[in-house]
């Protein structure tokens, strides 16, 4: 019994061994498999990934001065969303610009800006009613995308320890863009 499983494990070893071309016995190495940036780059340039800006500056590009970065506007718009949605995209995009810039040590800028956070939320799921998770997840997306970068992302988890203790409530009688 023991020789059998012996056999066995030599065999599958002798057949695991590659085989040399007599004719190439130098063949070429495969090709190392591409970075992760290479990657990255080839979903965007296919459409996949949204074009991101992924410079260390926290602002970004915002050409029109609207509040929104613009990789993260041109996204949107090309998004298969209502006006409405949209709209409601764009407040909550530009408070994920906010929560980038916002002085974290001013603990009553952090509060406001958390409690338009939440109320640019809730527009969000609005728009998307009765689907309200699809809302949701447009909203993880671009929080995603807003923190792109080290420096972005660093930000942000700085932003989020600044709420630390803080309370909020969800906004009641509130009007959507």
């Amino acid at each position: 019994m023991i020789r059998l499983a012996l056999a066995i494990a030599a065999l599958a070893l002798l057949t695991a061994c590659p085989k040399e071309d007599p004719k190439n016995p130098h063949p070429t190495p495969p090709p190392p498999p591409p970075t992760l940036a290479e990657q990255i780059k080839t979903l965007e340039d296919s459409g996949v990934y949204p074009k991101l800006d992924r410079s260390t500056d926290l602002k970004g590009p915002d050409q029109n001065g609207n509040g929104v970065r613009d990789d993260i506007e041109a996204w949107i718009a090309a998004q298969p969303m209502t006006e409405k949605q949209k709209r409601s995209a764009m407040l909550k995009a530009e408070g994920f610009q906010k929560k980038l810039l916002v002085d974290v040590s001013d603990k009553a800028a952090v509060q406001k800006l958390m409690n338009e956070s939440i109320l640019a939320t809730a527009c969000l799921a609005d728009a998307y009613a009765p689907n309200r998770e699809e809302g949701y997840k447009v909203e993880k997306q671009m929080e995603a995308m807003n923190t792109s970068t080290k420096e972005r992302l660093i930000r942000y988890m700085k932003y989020s320890a600044a709420l630390s203790g803080m309370s909020f409530r969800s906004p009641t009688n509130y009007t959507c863009p």
